[in-house]
């Protein structure tokens, strides 16, 4: 079991004990590498990205540029990784940079995550719509709006995601393991057949990889892995996290990044070395079910059109879980309303919460429809600006590893967990982040000068969330001692009872 340090709320340990919050559940390392994964959506993914990347980004070099974010993100996962076992706190980034950085870089950073959360989902109820919208007309039916098909995704994301974690990960592992067996389909049926123009290792060599926009190929590659750091999220729910949650991390890492290396080598050999990049260009959103209906047939084709949707749901569904779960973290700590704390007497869910997640995506939904934006427009900006988020959450995740382990040298962790893997996984994610910043207005598809406003949005929301924190620190003492469940657990009786608790002296 991992030691429980003074100032620091159980929120789950290796002999099963659940936490005070009230969540509960037996989750093992299957079930949130399937839930998580969800998150990321490979068919929708596949269908969707691994075009763009191909035609705007690397070209050939699109299946090197997945193996190296997947270096990246590995080397995060080892201090990501690291602090799940010592600071046994739920809240993923919220809670690991509050134990590394303070309190108010903590809480800034919680801010601008569960701001990145919302605009995920958000952004995917555009795509939702447009994509069934899409499959309606397309076997046939009448051209309806595209925010009523967000609508229906709405009800029945919130309607699930009420509900215990464990109904989420049964439905997100089915849906998840039939859309990966589709495309390893696709991609067995392609190489099988030699592609257009035989199979090729070109797209994995130095060469291919440099080539055309390197910058852009790994910023998207990189949004493909967003959402795999939720693992933690789900500590209070899950069995054994000090082991769990580490396997879990590196499992969904290592499967996205192969995942998507060999998927997208199939694309470019069904499309033909020659032509894949000209074809990508031309057909980002048709290209993969063009080579779909040439390789593996147009009932395979008019499968994957209808699963898509699924793959779709199925990211949604993991969005509102983890943008849920902060919500909840932050109403425990008292920052949020405390009645959004509580957790459902019967699912020991955190349902109110889920509820509250539910109408704020539905209003910032609508606004952004009454605004004028298309459905297209709304997935561009709202998913580059989350993107560009999660890389400097993670970035400023490393860092706090790095200052943790320094202040906590009598834990047994060696130099490559704390002070290696973080340090490199700091230089690369901030390359990232630069790079990013270069290609903001193409990741949003839209003007520099938006782009602009965006980026520095980003920053205000961490300074904001920084500052509230201060201030907590001044007129709300006894929440700002909580913030990243930084409470004892013998003085946690009553969880809803968050005003009878005094100050700690809490360094």
């Amino acid at each position: 079991m991992s030691e429980v340090k003074t100032g620091q709320i159980r929120s789950g340990s290796a002999d099963g004990s659940q936490s005070t919050s009230g969540l509960k559940g037996q989750l093992g390392t299957l079930d949130i590498a399937l839930t998580t994964l969800a998150y990321a959506g490979p068919l929708a993914g596949t269908a969707g990205y691994i075009t763009f990347v191909v035609g705007f980004g690397n070209g050939l070099g699109a299946p090197s540029a997945f193996l190296v974010v997947m270096a990246a993100f590995l080397l995060f996962a080892v201090g990501y990784s690291a602090l799940s076992r010592f600071v046994p706190n739920p809240g993923a980034f919220y809670a690991y940079i509050t134990s590394g950085l303070g309190r108010a870089a903590g809480l800034g950073a919680a801010f601008m995550v569960l701001a990145s959360y919302f605009c995920i989902g958000v952004g995917f109820y555009g795509f939702a719509g447009l994509a069934f919208q899409d499959l309606v007309v397309g076997w046939g039916g009448p051209k309806i709006e595209w925010y009523f098909y967000s609508l229906i995704f709405w009800a029945v994301v919130g309607t699930l995601a009420y509900f215990h974690i464990a109904v989420s990960a049964k439905v997100l592992g089915v849906v998840l393991i039939v859309e990966v067996l589709l495309a390893l389909m696709f991609d067995a049926a392609v190489m099988v057949q030699g592609g257009a123009e035989g199979i090729s290792l070109a797209p994995f060599t130095w060469e291919a990889f440099s080539s055309g926009n390197v910058g852009l190929a790994l910023i998207f590659g990189g949004a493909l892995f967003c959402g795999f750091e939720a693992t933690a999220i789900y500590r209070e729910e899950t069995k054994n996290p000090d082991k769990t949650i580490p396997r879990a991390t590196y499992l969904v890492v290592l499967f996205i990044g192969c995942f998507y290396a060999l998927t997208s080598w199939a694309l470019i050999t069904g499309l033909g070395n020659s032509q894949a990049v000209a074809l990508s260009t031309a057909n980002t959103a048709t290209a993969f079910f063009d080579v779909s209906k040439v390789f593996v047939g147009d009932f395979f084709y008019k499968i994957v059109t209808l699963l898509l949707i699924t793959s779709i749901f199925a990211s949604h569904l993991s969005i509102q879980n983890a943008t849920t779960r902060y919500v909840f973290s932050l109403a425990i700590d008292g920052v949020f309303p405390k009645a959004l704390g509580v957790a459902h007497s019967k699912h020991s869910s955190p349902a109110r919460a889920s509820l509250t997640c539910s109408l704020i995506y539905l209003l910032l939904t609508a606004s952004m429809i009454f605004a004028g934006l298309s459905a297209t427009k709304i997935y561009a900006w709202f998913c580059g600006l989350a993107s560009f988020s999660i890389l400097i959450a993670m970035a400023i995740t490393s860092l706090s590893a790095i200052v943790y382990f320094r202040r906590n040298k009598h834990h047994p962790v060696n130099a490559w967990q704390s002070l290696i893997a973080p340090g490199l996984s700091l230089l690369t994610l901030g390359a990232m982040i630069l790079l990013a910043a270069e290609n903001f207005a193409t990741l949003i598809d839209d003007s520099q000068a938006l782009a602009d406003v965006m980026m520095y949005g980003v920053v205000l929301t961490f300074v904001f969330g920084f500052i509230y924190a201060l201030w907590l620190k001044k007129s709300k003492p006894h929440i700002y001692q909580r913030i990243g469940r930084q409470m004892r657990d013998d003085i946690v009786k009553d969880q809803t009872d968050f005003n009878s608790l005094k100050p700690l002296n809490l360094r």
